[in-house]
């Protein structure tokens, strides 16, 4: 499903698509989050050091793109990190 327009459905999706990403690169978490703020779009990520980090990215570079594409493209330069942090 490729994103025509970002509302909360959206972003439900996307959570989906994250969190099966980070299973399957054995990554766990505490607790995530998508959200929107203004112009940018938010993971939000809690690991087992109970800080919430968070990562941006262009809202505007996900319109058109599919769900599944914009999770892996968000969270395959980041998955060392959250190594560290799971």
């Amino acid at each position: 499903m490729n994103i025509a327009k970002i509302d909360q459905q959206t972003l439900n999706l996307l959570h989906k698509a994250f969190d099966i990403v980070l299973k399957e690169n054995n990554i766990s978490y505490e607790k995530i989050g998508i959200a929107e703020e203004g112009e940018q779009l938010l993971f939000l990520y809690e690991g087992k050091d109970e800080k919430v980090h968070v990562f941006k990215w262009s809202k505007a570079s996900s319109i058109g793109a599919s769900i599944g594409a914009i999770a892996q493209s968000v969270l395959m330069p980041i998955i060392p990190h959250l190594r560290l942090l799971s």
